[in-house]
């Protein structure tokens, strides 16, 4: 190994989670994660100089470094080694911007001596490309510099081994971890140094070596959930899976098996859209994140303000009659209102009279829709709500989630009402003709029902605080990237949990539009089998909008509430916080079949990630989004 003389840092998601305003974008500020200071102090000592490597838009130099000594991290860089991508005008990942960063440091000849850390593994491809080493985590970088090497592992911790235990252990070495599932006992998929690997099993830990050695250094884990499979085993053709395990390239992919899917590592230079299973449920893939925070104990550390939080009480609290009549007032017509224009119905605004044709992350127009929605909540919240764009990249692209806070009175705790902004329609076509920047994406029901539900959640909970605010800060996030794999909640919670951010409940709606027969039945979806801490806490939520129902919307049934086994563990938005000891819920229409024997029959909407999604029953959609707004409520004002 050549030996490194510099590190280049990427720094959104990498040193920190970076708060952008709405259009026109400026970085406002960069929450740093609370390990990124020791381990560039440890590498300074080691005398190694260090620079950043940065997609910035339009900031400056100026204002660039505002925000990092405002951050203070700014003295640990060399200030000739800050490349800025609106300073030298080449962005990641065009190989251009690392050949001028190893020039800059004065290894143009000997890139080998350049070192690049980032999350993306298309930006870490074309850094290798151009003869540097890459890292894919801060934590991995000391372990990397002394010599060691870089694999994909899985560990399967014993029933002996308490929870805080293994946790602990594992905090002390080189490990990123990525997945932390219950299946068959606790198991843990993470990036490893090859050191902390022999120590783990010094330990006693049973440790799976997954892949070869140097996977995680231009590839990214996703979790391909194939719902064929669990009744044609992997290698019958219908199953999907079966190419993975007999193409050439593809079997070279896969990491590990499990009942759900398989788990493979995608090169940097290929998209997760090419395996978009058909007949999949709802989450059918996973992007899995190395994120420190994984390895916190449930109840402790980060998250310890939120443990004990929800709790049920002897008397749920109530809505008054002010309160009841103001969430009256999300109506079928509120509800079109939004619906019509993110399904490309109606124009988006009336200036432009443009009609969205799809909100698929890979088509020209999904900035049009972050755009819009940062625009939207601006003018509901009138001054109240702090609008910003929460960044993240995927596969080499800057996407945004759009995210509004209205500020509490009396507390720094925070809860949540969700959606996902983003849509396919993948299924509607043979595998491999679809193509996202041309083919329709409506996503009328999945998920501009939900996204309609926050906006109208949004305006009602906005005239209630003009009376009286909220005890806590009530924040309506809109995720992006959900159809590749939960991305923009992955990265939204991932930031959320490193800076310990006081998170007691998450409200999701995913699909809450589709019903055409009898009985208008819908599901609340807790199931977490990693944690019976968090599935209770999140059952309380659930708890609060069923006893909702009889004020609200006395038309719709009592919901359906899955525990174990719930078919919907994992497969939406609401699992990234679940993977973080965050109490959640999601609600959706009637999809899944019901939790009991006497549960109504499932109604999947046969227009699911297919282009005739068009539908939606407006009263149907009113009627939970009532419901959850006014849950969210209650438990924001405990």
């Amino acid at each position: 190994m050549n030996k490194v003389t510099v590190v280049f840092f990427d720094i959104g998601n990498t040193l920190g989670s970076p708060k952008i305003s709405p259009p026109p974008y400026h970085l406002e500020s960069l929450n740093i994660y609370p390990y990124i200071p020791g381990i560039l102090q440890q590498l300074k000592s080691d005398d190694l100089r260090l620079g950043m490597i940065s997609n910035t838009g339009n900031e400056t130099e100026a204002s660039m470094k505002k925000v990092l000594e405002t951050s203070r991290i700014y003295d640990f860089f060399d200030p000739n080694l800050l490349i800025y991508s609106s300073v030298v005008g080449i962005s990641k990942p065009d190989r251009g911007i690392f050949r001028l960063a190893a020039t800059q440091a004065g290894n143009g000849n000997t890139p080998a001596n350049c070192l690049f850390v980032g999350e993306d593994s298309k930006e870490r491809q074309a850094a290798r490309s151009e003869g540097w080493q890459v890292v894919p985590h801060p934590a991995l970088v000391v372990d990397v510099l002394n010599g060691n090497r870089l694999r994909y592992i899985c560990v399967t911790v014993s029933v002996a081994q308490s929870e805080q235990a293994w946790r602990s252990a594992m905090r002390d070495l080189a490990i990123a971890p990525l997945h932390v599932t219950g299946e068959n006992g606790t198991k843990v998929y993470a990036i490893a140094s090859t050191l902390a690997i022999t120590k783990l099993d010094d330990l006693g830990f049973q440790v799976d070596r997954l892949g070869s050695e140097g996977d995680p250094l231009t590839t990214t884990v996703y979790l391909l959930r194939d719902d064929r499979q669990t009744s044609t085993g992997f290698l019958n053709p219908q199953g999907q899976s079966s190419s993975f395990f007999v193409g050439e390239e593809e079997s070279k992919w896969v990491l590990a098996s499990a009942p759900e899917g398989i788990y493979i590592a995608l090169p940097g230079d290929r998209s997760v859209e090419a395996y978009h299973f058909e007949e999949a449920y709802h989450g059918h893939n996973l992007k899995l994140l190395p994120d420190l925070s994984l390895l916190e104990p449930f109840g402790a550390g980060n998250n310890a303000r939120t443990a004990d939080f929800v709790r049920s009480s002897l008397v749920e609290p109530s809505l008054s009659d002010l309160e009841v009549a103001q969430f009256k007032t999300i109506t079928p017509d509120s509800i079109r209102e939004y619906l019509e224009r993110y399904a490309g119905i109606k124009p988006l605004d009336g200036e432009t009279g443009i009609k969205l044709n799809s909100r698929h992350i890979q088509s020209p127009e999904i900035s049009l829709v972050t755009e819009a929605l940062a625009k939207d909540l601006t003018q509901i919240g009138g001054g109240h709500f702090q609008v910003g764009m929460d960044r993240f990249v995927h596969e080499g692209q800057e996407l945004d989630n759009v995210a509004a806070e209205l500020k509490g009175s009396e507390s720094a705790e925070i809860v949540l009402i969700t959606a996902h902004l983003d849509s396919t329609s993948a299924s509607s076509h043979d595998r491999g003709d679809y193509h996202p920047d041309r083919d329709p994406a409506p996503g009328a029901d999945d998920d501009a029902s939900g996204i309609a539900a926050v906006l109208a959640i949004a305006d009602v909970i906005k005239q209630l605080a003009i009376v009286k605010p909220p005890k806590r800060n009530i924040r309506f996030v809109l995720f992006n990237a959900e159809e590749h794999g939960l991305v923009g909640s992955q990265a939204y919670a991932k930031n959320q949990a490193a800076i310990a951010a006081p998170i007691v409940g998450v409200y999701q709606m995913d699909m809450v539009g589709y019903n055409v027969n009898p009985p208008r039945s819908f599901e609340i979806h807790v199931g977490y089998g990693a944690s019976a801490n968090v599935q209770q806490r999140s059952l309380v939520l659930a708890n609060r909008l069923q006893q909702l129902v009889s004020v609200l919307s006395p038309n719709l049934q009592s919901p359906q509430i899955y525990t174990q086994p719930d078919p919907a563990e994992g497969r939406s938005d609401h699992a990234s916080f679940h993977h973080r000891g965050y109490a959640a819920c999601i609600t959706s229409e009637d999809f899944f079949a019901g939790p009991l024997p006497t549960s109504p029959t499932a109604e999947p909407n046969p227009n699911y990630h297919k282009e005739r999604d068009t539908f939606v029953d407006f009263d149907y959609a009113a009627d939970i989004a009532r419901l959850v707004g006014a849950a969210a409520w209650l438990t924001a004002n405990l």
